[in-house]
C-alpha cells in the first residue's frame, strides 16, 4: 500500500511503501457489528428499559414473570435474531414458537419487538416461500388478534390490537419486500451490465480478429505476391548470371514490394477497403516479372470500362494474386486476363495452361481471392478444367 509521508504542504511528501496502519480494538470490534447484530443489540436494551419502566408486559396487570425468567427471554430473543443472519427459516420458526409460549403468561412487548427485526430479515433474506408464509403469518397474528380483543374487550380494542398488528408484522414485513425488491432490480441491473460489457468484449475480440486478417490478406495479396516473384526471378538469375534484364526485374519487384508495403502500412489507418487505391496499372510489376521469368501475361480490357474505385481494387487483388501463382506454379506458360463488362457487373477470366495430374492449390491465396470478391457481393470460382487453371470472379459494378 501507498502512504504519504512528510508535510506535503511544505513539499516534504514522499510516497512509501508499506503496510497500512494496525487497527485498533475499537476499530475491530466495530467491524464485528453489522447492522443487523445492532438491532439485535437494540432490541435488547429497549427490553431492559421497558422492564425498567414497568412496561414489560403489553397488557400491564399480567406482569407475572420473575427477573430471571425476563433475562431468559430477552438472551433468547437476542439469540434468535443473531441466527436469522444465517438461518432465517430456522430463526422465525423459533420466534414464533417463544411468543406461542409466552403469549400464555405474557404477552411480552420486547419480544414482539424483537419479531419485528427477524420478519424483516426472513423475508428480506429469506426464500420466497418463507415470504410466504411470513406473509401469511402477519395476516392470521393481526386479524386474530383483533377478533380475540373485540371477543373479550369490545371493538376499540380490537381497533387497537389490529394497529398494533400492523405496526409489529405489517410494516416491516412491507419494508423487507421493498427491500427485496430492489435486491432483484439491482441483480437484474447488474446481470445486464456485465452481459452489455461482454458483448462489448465479444465485439472487440471479433473487430481485432477481423483487423489482423484484414492485415493478413493484404500482406499475402501485395507484398508476398512481389517476394514470390522476385524469388523465382532469383532462380533465373542464378541460371543467367548475365542477364540483366532479370537483375533488373528483380530490383523492380523489390521496390515495389517496398510500395505495397507503405501502401499496407497506410491502410491500417483506413475505415475499410474501399479506401484503397490499387489500380490496375500497379499490376505492370508483376507483369514484367512474369515475363522476365520466360512467361507471356495478356491482359484485355474493355476501353470503355470504367471501375469504380473499390471494385477496380477488388480486382486488382484478384488478379495480382492469380499472375503470382501462374508465375510461381507454371513458369513459362502463358496466362490470358480478360476483364469485361457484363450488364451490371465486371466479369474477370484468367487461365494458363497446368502440367497433367499437379496437385490444386489450397492455400490462403484462394481464399483471399473468393473473401475480396465476397465483399462486393460477388463470386469467385478457381479450379482446372481441360488441362487449364482457371479464375473466374464476377464483380457487381454497383453505384459509381
Amino acid at each position: 500500500m501507498v502512504r504519504l509521508s512528510g508535510d506535503p504542504g511544505r513539499g516534504g511528501g514522499v510516497l512509501k511503501w508499506g503496510m497500512p496502519p494496525s487497527r485498533t480494538p475499537m476499530d475491530r470490534l466495530a467491524d464485528a457489528f453489522d447492522s443487523s447484530t445492532s438491532a439485535a443489540v437494540g432490541v435488547f436494551l429497549v427490553g431492559l428499559l421497558l422492564w425498567a419502566a414497568g412496561g414489560w408486559s403489553i397488557v400491564i396487570e399480567r406482569d407475572l414473570y420473575p427477573s430471571p425468567v425476563k433475562v431468559a427471554l430477552l438472551c433468547a430473543a437476542f439469540a434468535i435474531q443473531l441466527t436469522a443472519q444465517r438461518r432465517p427459516a430456522l430463526a422465525f420458526g423459533l420466534m414464533v414458537a417463544l411468543l406461542a409460549g409466552d403469549f400464555v403468561f405474557g404477552p411480552s412487548l420486547p419480544l414482539w419487538i424483537a419479531l419485528t427485526d427477524v420478519i424483516f430479515l426472513a423475508v428480506s433474506t429469506g426464500s420466497d416461500r418463507l415470504s410466504a408464509v411470513v406473509g401469511w403469518f402477519a395476516v392470521l397474528v393481526t386479524a386474530g388478534g383483533s377478533l380475540l380483543a373485540m371477543a373479550v374487550f369490545g371493538l376499540r380494542a380490537a381497533l387497537y390490537v389490529g394497529l398494533i398488528g400492523v405496526a409489529l408484522t405489517w410494516s416491516p414485513l412491507g419494508y423487507a419486500r421493498a427491500v427485496r425488491a430492489s435486491r432483484r432490480m439491482v441483480g437484474v441491473e447488474r446481470n445486464a451490465a456485465r452481459a452489455e460489457l461482454a458483448a462489448r468484449d465479444a465485439e472487440r475480440s471479433a473487430a481485432l480478429g477481423d483487423e489482423r486478417r484484414r492485415v493478413a490478406r493484404d500482406l499475402h495479396d501485395t507484398v508476398a505476391g512481389h517476394l514470390s516473384a522476385v524469388a523465382i526471378l532469383a532462380e533465373v538469375a542464378q541460371k543467367n548470371p548475365g542477364d540483366t534484364a532479370v537483375l533488373q526485374s528483380i530490383r523492380a519487384g523489390s521496390l515495389a514490394a517496398l510500395d505495397e508495403m507503405r501502401a499496407t502500412i497506410d491502410l491500417l489507418t483506413a475505415p475499410d477497403d474501399t479506401a484503397v487505391t490499387a489500380r490496375l496499372s500497379s499490376l505492370d510489376g508483376l507483369i514484367d516479372a512474369a515475363h522476365a521469368a520466360g512467361g507471356a501475361v495478356t491482359l484485355r480490357r474493355q476501353d470503355d470500362l470504367p471501375l469504380p474505385t473499390a471494385v477496380e481494387a477488388v480486382i486488382t487483388r484478384i488478379l495480382g494474386e492469380t499472375i503470382a501463382n501462374a508465375t510461381k506454379h507454371a513458369p513459362g506458360a502463358p496466362l490470358a486476363i480478360d476483364v469485361r463488362r457484363d450488364a451490371n457487373r465486371v466479369v474477370v477470366t484468367a487461365s494458363n495452361p497446368i502440367e497433367p495430374g499437379k496437385p490444386e492449390g489450397q492455400g490462403n491465396g484462394l481464399r483471399n481471392m473468393s473473401f475480396r470478391a465476397e465483399s462486393m457481393d460477388g463470386t469467385l470460382t478457381a479450379g482446372a478444367e481441360d488441362g487449364s487453371w482457371w479464375v473466374r470472379a464476377r464483380i457487381p459494378l454497383g453505384d459509381r
